[in-house]
């Protein structure tokens, strides 16, 4: 469906939540513009996890074909012990989400994503500008102001820029709202396959595409296989923060290798084939007192909305619903006077999801570092399922009631029902009007 009204949209941020939104509004129909402060596509990390409710959105931008020559079909999320490696509680993925919720649960690097991305939103006729650094936006005039002191006027403004978001600044313009900096960051690398082949210990990690997220006291070791089985990607949160100022930094090997000293001794194998890891600041975002600017034509989504821990995997995911949710909802836009009302639905939607989310991914930190005892060894009881009757899992992710929340979640179709009341609504009042 393709709106009756076309709009001249600006998304600030080429990352994956701005790039899938530029990709949503181009199929409704929307002229986008995509300003992007990197001079090339620089996703910077690895591994990234693509859950069904995002793989589902793939699929109905007919992107499945594509992503699925570039990723990894993980069979379980195993959640193990920290010093023995022994499995807590399993969650199975294959073939349990295509049959239970029609879609995949995929890995993939976090590069190949955003390029695929980007070349899905410019064939659809998005234009990225690169090297475009936003200087400030204004709310009244919806103007986005460069450095270079460029400047780009739209019916839309979206702010995809991130955690400490510029344009969030204008969304918000007399609160200050800075990032809740964990207690705990965290080491990224990747160790190439021939590596990994070389010793017998490891090798089956390569052949087992097992997603395997040891866990111990503050400290855990995500670990799987990406781009085809070419690079085993790794995520090891610890105690401490990169340095100030610094959101990634390169990290120190030893150091990284001293906080897992005590950690199954597989893992460890693999850590001594790391040769460069980075240093990553860990922090979310508090509860905002408004998406939608005060003229109802700026919009926040993704991270400079609702910055999540990565404990759920879900901050990509939801940062693609919203951009999913903008598309559907400005498909059925009739003049450009309904910008801020349709802005409203979209937060009113959008909300109470993303922060549910938001909260249950900090919860997460929680339950994987627990200290050993009592409590520890509950949660480990209720990770291998041996729960009373109506208890929750404390896996999140194999929860009964979460799980179904999180990954049958269809942010198209929630959307177009919205969308739906909302003309109904709308009609409603115009048939009071004529009476």
């Amino acid at each position: 469906m393709v709106s009756q009204v076309t709009l001249d949209t600006i998304i600030v941020g080429g990352g994956l939540g701005g790039l899938a939104t530029a990709i949503a509004l181009c199929k409704a129909g929307h002229n986008v513009t995509v300003l992007e402060s990197a001079a090339a596509l620089s996703e910077v990390g690895a591994g990234i996890q693509v859950p069904p409710n995002t793989t589902r959105l793939l699929d109905q931008w007919q992107l499945y074909e594509r992503f699925k020559e570039k990723v990894v079909w993980p069979a379980n999320i195993n959640m193990r012990r920290f010093s023995t490696g022994e499995v807590i509680g399993p969650t199975p993925l294959l073939p349990k989400m295509v049959d239970t919720y029609g879609y995949p649960y995929w890995l993939i690097h976090r590069a190949d994503y955003q390029q695929l991305l980007y070349d899905a939103a410019v064939e659809l006729g998005a234009k990225v500008i690169l090297n475009a650094r936003v200087n400030k936006v204004d709310d009244a005039t919806a103007t986005v102001f460069l450095e270079n002191g460029d400047t780009f006027k739209g019916d839309l403004i979206v702010g995809a820029d991130g955690i400490r978001s510029r344009v969030r600044l204008a969304v918000m313009p007399d609160e200050e709202v800075l990032p809740r900096v964990s207690t705990n960051c965290a080491y990224r690398a990747t160790v190439p396959v021939d590596k990994m082949r070389a010793d017998p210990t490891v090798s089956y990690l390569m052949d087992d595409p097992n997603s395997n997220c040891w866990i111990g006291y503050r400290r855990h070791v995500m670990a799987y296989p990406i781009r085809n089985g070419q690079l085993y990607n790794l995520v090891m949160s610890h105690p401490g923060q990169a340095a100030v100022g610094q959101w990634n930094e390169p990290g120190n090997l030893e150091e990284m290798k001293w906080h897992y000293r005590n950690f199954d001794p597989i893992i460890r194998r693999v850590l001594d084939k790391v040769d460069h890891c980075l240093k990553w600041t860990l922090a979310d975002l508090p509860v905002l007192s408004n998406w939608v600017s005060p003229s109802g034509r700026i919009v926040l989504i993704g991270d400079a909305a609702h910055a999540m821990l990565p404990y759920l995997a879900q901050g990509a995911a939801q940062a693609v619903e919203d951009g999913a949710t903008l598309g559907v909802l400005l498909t059925g836009i009739e003049s450009k006077n309904e910008i801020p009302a349709l802005m409203t639905v979209y937060e009113k939607l959008r909300r109470p999801r993303a922060e549910r989310i938001q909260k249950g991914a900090y919860e997460n930190g929680d339950i994987w570092h627990m200290p050993d005892g009592d409590e520890q060894v509950l949660r480990d009881l209720g990770m291998s399922g041996r729960l009373p009757e109506g208890a929750r899992n404390p896996n999140q992710w194999a929860d009964g009631d979460f799980q179904p929340w999180l990954f049958g979640h269809n942010a198209i179709t929630v959307a177009q029902k919205r969308l739906a009341e909302y003309k109904s609504g709308k009609e409603a009042v115009n048939d009071v009007a004529r009476l």
